[in-house]
Parts: structure tokens; sequence; C-alpha cells
């Protein structure tokens, strides 16, 4: 292949490259979201999904059966103060089964719930295209410490079926610029396949 072939080959890779890049840093942007990233469902104490900043804005999807549970663990390095709160799809509003999220201390403490009750919010996602039923969205101050968020799934076993649910925590809504091509491949994930 001659040489200003290849040049252009690659000056037009390099160029498709960036374009995608930069509409992805735009999305993000302008859809104001969470950090989309996916439990593994269920995930016990042993192997928790580790939330390395929770000043930043997540957004974990799990999917549990009745009786299951997800743990979450993360480290207060200094006095914290954010938001979190839980959603489940207003579609799957009429499964019986209901997620429950509990902050848990190091010392096993409960220091906060968050449950999806008959009156919840109503909120839609633009990024992901998704109407969701929330629990309350009011943040929660932390001492300096370890911590722990355990979501459990009431109903009736074993015939219910999984229930999926967003454990959202954090407000800062930032993305490197090596995230952006992972953010735009879950939250297509989350549009075409669920979660």
């Amino acid at each position: 292949m001659p040489r200003a072939v290849a040049l252009r080959i690659a000056g037009i890779a390099a160029l498709a490259l960036a374009l995608w890049i930069g509409v992805g840093m735009f999305d993000a942007q302008r859809a104001c979201a969470h950090d989309p990233r996916f439990a593994c469902s269920p995930r016990d104490a042993a192997h928790p999904v580790r939330i390395g900043d929770p000043q930043k804005s997540w957004a974990f999807y799990g999917r549990l059966a009745p009786m299951q549970r997800d743990t979450y663990a993360f480290d207060a390095r200094r006095p914290l103060r954010v938001p979190w709160n839980l959603l489940i799809e207003r579609r799957d509003a009429g499964k019986a089964g209901r997620p429950t999220a509990q902050i848990f201390s190091a010392n096993g403490t409960k220091v906060a719930e968050r449950t999806i009750s008959a009156g919840a919010a109503p909120f839609y996602e633009p990024f992901s295209g998704i109407h969701y039923l929330s629990s309350a969205d009011t943040p929660i101050a932390l001492p300096p410490g370890a911590y722990r968020i355990v979501v459990s799934m009431s109903g009736e076993p074993p015939g219910d079926g999984a229930q999926r649910y967003v454990l959202a925590i954090g407000e800062d809504e930032r993305f490197t610029l090596g995230e952006i091509p992972y953010v735009l491949g879950a939250v297509l994930r989350v549009r075409t396949r669920g979660y």
C-alpha cells in the first residue's frame, strides 16, 4: 500500500475517533448524568462493588431475585455529605419485589435507609430515556470511616422473578476522556438490553 494512502486512512480514522469522543463528551455534559456501572448481581460482603469516590455521581444498575442482595463499599476520608437514592423502572412497578437500600458503618450500625413506597416520585432520566420511580433524594452526612450499602430485595422466592434497580449516589457529574467510550457503551446497554 502506498504511503500516501496509509496516511490518508490513518487521518480519517483519527478524525472519526476524535469526532466520536467529542460527541460523547458533549452528550455526557448535556445530560448531566450519573456514571453508569453494573453490579453483576448478586454481590456479597466478601466481594462488594467498590465505590471509589462517593462524591462522584454514580448510578449502579443491579438485578436481584427475592431474598438476594448486593453489597457496595466505600470510604469517607473526610466528613461527607452526598445525595443518594434508589430507583426502579416505572414499567417494573407492578412486580411484587421491592428493593431496599441501607447504609451501615464499619461497626455494623445502620445509619440510613431508602425504600420505594407507593408514593414514589416519578423521574425521567434523559441520557437513557427511561422513566423511573425514585425514593427520596435527600443527602446523607457521614463522618470519616468505612461504609457499606446493602441493597436487598423483598418478595416471595423463588417464582417472583428478578427486579431491576438503580442505586444512585454522589453529585459531582464528571467524566474523564478515557471514560467516555465506556459510558456510551453502558448507556447503549441500558437502552437496548436492560441490566
